[in-house]
């Protein structure tokens, strides 16, 4: 199931043909590789230090965030009136959030698909169709993709067709067009100078942030029968290394992609793929070697199924990427269906926290062996009505050693009231209260996007901003102390 392979860069005309099965490169041991500010000559390239500044928060994609959350929050805002956000809708610097629309109802300045919005009031300050000297980004841009917020105000999003910077105005100070042609999934940070956009048709392209440069494609394919694949969800990273899960809509086979940025030459290399059966929605999450004290980064993955299974049986996997020996399963454990949000990482008690996809249950396990650790039963907790279930990404704090989580449910019998809430919980410091649960709307949500954070009235603790659709609107909410 694990195999090698060395695909050539399409549009830089390299052709390297030899298979590899080490990566050519020493693994760099750190947490956020994309906190590296960039040559004084380009355009600075730090992430945002607060907020969640990328998918799912980290370039990992761990949904960790280093500031405490509010211990009680008093007071909802919420907006409604800009228009519909799809999958993850927004990313933030902890002072604004930058969302994309994917019908737009906006007027004046804040018209246009990708929308900068002030976290505390939810207002609009511009939008890319309404902004001076911007550039209104494509619908190809809202299906699963966020923005990339930077230290200096900026902003980078993408089309199909392009990949633009944004200063903190609106207006565009970079713009480059990518390689592939389909929905764009987001940039991806691999080091202090390159990131990678992911397109729904396998195609990534490398991107030179400090001169907003493309610097070549690489194009991802079947192992076996070399015909294309499509990509289902964003891409997440580590140092130099980007993983990228895809489907081959001919065979319904599954890969995850691990591809590394050949520091020598500037070029990507499929250095291992993992292959698996059907399609899985979720995107990768990397607990890279210096969290969890394995000699090898970890990546965690919900698969449907694996090649040789009797009958298909949904697992979260742990698979090691070793430099020798590529990815491979160090741990399975069973679920009960489709694993529908990505796992989160406590480092301080070394285990994971993923949702029960049939039940309103969160689970602990190990992150060295995947053993069962704990199981917290959040309808029970939280004391809400036996229709309680979980919608909603998860999020976590990790700040002194207390983890928090936020989860996002709802009620919905008809009998009784059918709301939507949102709720922090500390599972190893207070396993059977919630710390707060708060009710955003009367009404229940499909689904809820990824969390983003607000300034409360305590320096360095947030207020968390949930964004909940329902049948007929998105809606955007801020519960704080002010």
């Amino acid at each position: 199931m694990n195999e090698s392979a060395l695909i050539p860069l399409t549009a830089s005309g390299a052709d390297d043909s030899k298979p590899h099965t080490q990566k050519p490169y020493a693994r760099w041991i750190c947490r956020t590789l994309a906190l590296v500010t960039l040559s004084s000559s380009g355009m600075a390239a730090t992430l945002a230090p607060a907020g969640c500044p990328t998918f799912h928060c980290t370039v990992e994609a761990t949904g960790v965030v280093y500031q405490p959350f509010i211990q009680t929050p008093l007071v909802l805002n919420s907006n409604d009136s800009l228009g519909s956000l799809l999958a993850q809708g927004c990313s933030g610097n902890g002072t604004t959030l930058a969302c994309l629309y994917s019908d737009d109802e906006a007027t004046g300045i804040a018209r246009g698909t990708l929308k900068l919005l002030d976290a505390t009031t939810l207002q609009p300050i511009w939008g890319s169709a309404g902004a001076a000297n911007s550039y209104d980004l494509d619908v190809s841009a809202t299906y699963g993709q966020v923005p990339v917020n930077f230290s200096d105000g900026s902003i980078a999003a993408g089309d199909a067709y392009h990949h633009v910077r944004y200063n903190s105005s609106g207006a565009v100070i970079g713009k480059l067009a990518v390689s592939g042609r389909q929905k764009n999934l987001g940039l991806t940070l691999l080091s202090a100078t390159y990131g990678v956009v992911s397109q729904e048709d396998g195609i990534l392209t490398l991107v030179n942030m400090t001169t907003w440069q493309n610097v070549g494609s690489l194009t991802l394919r079947d192992p076996q029968t070399k015909g294309p694949v499509r990509l289902v969800s964003p891409s997440s990273g580590t140092a130099n290394n980007v993983y990228a899960v895809a489907r081959n809509p001919k065979n319904n086979n599954g890969f995850l992609f691990s591809v590394a940025l050949k520091v020598a030459t500037h070029r990507l290399v499929v250095s291992s793929i993992f292959t698996f059966t059907g399609v899985t929605g979720a995107s990768p999450v990397v607990v890279t070697s210096a969290v969890s004290g394995l000699p090898d980064d970890l990546v965690l993955l919900h698969v449907p199924g694996l090649v040789g299974d009797p009958r298909p049986q949904d697992r979260l996997l742990g698979l090691a990427d070793s430099p020798a020996t590529g990815l491979a399963p160090t741990w399975a454990i069973a679920l009960t269906g489709p694993l529908l949000v990505g796992p989160t990482v406590d480092q301080a008690s070394g285990s994971l926290f993923y949702q029960d996809p049939t039940r309103p249950n969160v689970n602990q396990v190990s992150l060295m062996t995947g053993d069962p650790i704990n199981v917290f039963n959040l309808q029970t907790i939280g004391k809400y009505t036996h229709t309680f279930v979980l919608n909603g990404h998860l999020a976590a704090s990790e700040v002194g050693g207390v983890f928090t989580l936020l989860l996002a449910g709802k009620n919905t019998s008809s009998l009784t009231h059918s709301g939507q809430y949102i709720m922090a919980f500390q599972p190893v410091a207070s396993p059977t209260s919630l710390l707060w649960s708060y009710e955003i709307s009367s009404v229940s949500a499909t689904n809820s996007a990824a969390w983003n954070f607000a300034p409360s009235s305590q320096p360095g603790v947030v207020c968390p901003i949930a964004i909940v659709n329902t049948r007929s609107k998105s809606i955007i909410s801020r519960v704080c102390d002010f």
